[in-house]
C-alpha cells in the first residue's frame, strides 16, 4: 500500500470517524425507515453519542481503529472494529436502548435479543471503508481485538454475522471462528461464531 495502516486503540476525538464505520456495519436503511425524515447523516451523528460516551457498546474505549497514515503524517481512520467483555453487555447496552425508545419510540424492542454473554468477548461492529476492502485490514483488526481479549484474561471470542454476508463469513472462518448457534436480529438470521485463543 502507498500509504502504510496502522491499528490503535481509539480516541474519544476519532468518534465522528467511528460512527461512520459503525453505520456501515449495520442494517443502516431500517433504522432510517422507522423514524420520517431521519437521514443518514443524522442517524450517524446519533451513533456518534454513543462512541464518544465511556459507558456504551459502542464507546471509543472499546475500539480499535485502522489507520492509514499518509507520508505527511496526515491520518484517515479506515477501520473501526468495538470489542468488550459479554458480562458488560446489557448494562453498557443500556443507555443506547434508553436513547433509541426516545428517539424512535417503543415500536421496536431493540432489547430483544442478546448477542454475547459472561465467559465470551464479543466482537461488535466491524467494519473497513468499502474503498479500503481485501487489503487485509479486517484481520489487522481481527489480530488486535482478539490481543485486547487475551489480555484481559479470555480464551472466547465470539461474534454474530448475518446469513446474507457470505463473504464476512468467509473471512471469521479462515481467522479460526466456528459456528455455535444462530439468533435473530432485527430480522435477520445471524450465526453465533466463536473462537478459542
Amino acid at each position: 500500500m502507498e500509504n502504510d495502516i496502522i491499528v490503535r486503540d481509539a480516541r474519544k476525538e476519532d468518534a465522528a470517524a467511528i460512527a461512520q464505520m459503525i453505520v456501515l456495519a449495520w442494517p443502516v436503511q431500517e433504522f432510517l425507515d422507522m423514524k420520517e425524515g431521519l437521514t443518514l447523516e443524522a442517524f450517524t451523528d446519533f451513533i456518534r453519542t454513543f462512541v464518544e460516551a465511556d459507558n456504551t457498546l459502542y464507546s471509543y474505549l472499546n475500539t480499535v481503529v485502522a489507520v492509514q497514515v499518509s507520508p505527511d503524517g496526515g491520518e484517515r481512520i479506515v477501520g473501526a472494529m468495538n470489542g468488550y467483555d459479554g458480562a458488560s453487555y446489557t448494562a453498557l447496552k443500556q443507555p443506547i436502548l434508553d436513547a433509541m425508545a426516545e428517539d424512535f419510540g417503543s415500536g421496536r424492542d431493540f432489547g430483544a435479543v442478546t448477542e454475547t454473554e459472561a465467559g465470551e468477548f464479543y466482537l461488535d461492529s466491524a467494519a473497513v471503508d468499502s474503498s479500503m476492502r481485501s487489503k487485509g485490514i479486517g484481520s489487522m483488526l481481527f489480530k488486535a481485538m482478539m490481543k485486547r481479549a487475551a489480555d484481559r484474561g479470555f480464551s472466547v471470542v465470539g461474534l454474530i454475522v448475518d446469513e446474507d454476508k457470505p463473504k464476512a463469513e468467509a473471512l471469521y472462518l479462515r481467522l479460526g471462528f466456528h459456528t455455535v448457534g444462530y439468533k435473530d436480529f432485527l430480522g435477520h438470521r445471524m450465526k453465533h461464531m466463536q473462537k478459542t485463543l
